[in-house]
This record gives C-alpha cells, sequence and structure tokens, in this order.
C-alpha cells in the first residue's frame, strides 16, 4: 500500500484501542524527550519490536515511521498501565509464540527483518481466512488459562500478538503530537460542519488529526 493511502486510511476506524485520559497521559509522557528504560520488554525484545513496528508503519521522506517516533515507549508503557495481570501473562506467552513461529521459518537461527516481514505477510494476507480460526483458538485458551503456560496453540497466539503491536502501534502513531499537528490534517479550533463533503476535497486526502 502506498503511503499516501495508509494515511488516508488510518481515519477509518481501525483497530480497537480506547483513548481514555489516561491512555492520553501516557502519549504525552512518550513524547516528552525524557529517557526511558523498557518496564515490560527485555532490551533485546525492544530491538525486535521496533523492527517490527517499523515494518508496519515504516519512515519515509515525508513521514517519520515507528522507528523515528519510538512508538514502542508508548507500547511498552501501555501495556505495563492498562493491562490487567492476566492480560500481561498471556500477552508474554504470545510473544513467546510468535518469537517461536519466527524462528521456525528462519534460515540462521535468529530473527531476521524479512523473518518478521514474512510472518506479517503470514498473517495478515496469505491467511485471512484463518483469523476467525485463531481467535476462537485464543479464546477457548484464555478461557481455561490459570496463569501457567500449558502448550499454547502458537499460530492462534502469534496472530494475537500480532494484531495487538499493530493496533498499538497505528493508535500511537495517529495520536502522537508530531502525527497530529505535521501530517494529518490538523485543526486545533474546529470550525463549522461540513456534511457530505468528501475527505480528498476537504483535506486533500488526509485523515483528521485525533
Amino acid at each position: 500500500m502506498k503511503r499516501r493511502q495508509l494515511i488516508k486510511n488510518l481515519g477509518l476506524g481501525f483497530g480497537a484501542i480506547t483513548i481514555t485520559p489516561a491512555v492520553s497521559s501516557l502519549l504525552h509522557s512518550c513524547s516528552d524527550g525524557t529517557s526511558w528504560n523498557p518496564v515490560f520488554f527485555s532490551k533485546s525484545q525492544i530491538t525486535l519490536l521496533t523492527n517490527l513496528t517499523e515494518l508496519i508503519l515504516p519512515s519515509d521522506d515525508k513521514v517519520p515511521g515507528a522507528k523515528e517516533l519510538n512508538l514502542i515507549k508508548f507500547i511498552d508503557l501501555y501495556i505495563v498501565n492498562m493491562f490487567e495481570d492476566k492480560q500481561q501473562k498471556l500477552f508474554k506467552i504470545s510473544l513467546d509464540c510468535f518469537v517461536e513461529n519466527c524462528l521456525s521459518i528462519s534460515k540462521l537461527n535468529q530473527i531476521s527483518n524479512d523473518d518478521l516481514e514474512s510472518r506479517l505477510k503470514y498473517f495478515f494476507k496469505d491467511n485471512v481466512n484463518s483469523h476467525k480460526v485463531w481467535n476462537s483458538e485464543y479464546n477457548k485458551f484464555t478461557r481455561q488459562f490459570e496463569g501457567v503456560e500449558s502448550n499454547p496453540p502458537v499460530e492462534a497466539f502469534s496472530y494475537r500478538f500480532l494484531n495487538t503491536i499493530r493496533q498499538l502501534t497505528i493508535t500511537s502513531f495517529k495520536w502522537s503530537e508530531v502525527i497530529g499537528e505535521n501530517v494529518l490534517a490538523y485543526n486545533p479550533i474546529p470550525g463549522r460542519q461540513v456534511g457530505c463533503m468528501d475527505l480528498d476535497e476537504a483535506t486533500g486526502g488526509r485523515a483528521w488529526s485525533p
């Protein structure tokens, strides 16, 4: 998908991350320029996830991507502050499953960007018809989950992990101050409402800044 079309589509309600005052505060803290040490993820996991989020939202000549915006900082803090204990444990399992899945196709016994890109294509393009099955398997496992990992369905958990990371990456991108003011259509003082106006006519194809 071309970059311009991607930015345009970000305004179509993708994802299910609710922006509460607490989440908004996290977003502001992630853009204040202060130092940060990962809380939920290890440093090696941060490296892998930074590369993954950059594949989801890469930089180009005009628009900074996930790595430049340091979106992984928000993701790390969001999970620590907004996920309940059970959700955090399940997310750790899903990350482990994703790593296992990546290594199963890796030629070098380490995860490269090509491996990550391959997994994104596998889960979101090549096997769209499996999403319903994977969600069902994941939900069945979580209903029986008692806090101890026990043979989780690897592909279902890998898909869940990627889906969550993608939602968090896009949400933090849209709500980034840099993107909101410089990339998306931005109006700090909303004016009159004009109904039935095409997005191309109203903003040149850009989604509105949150």
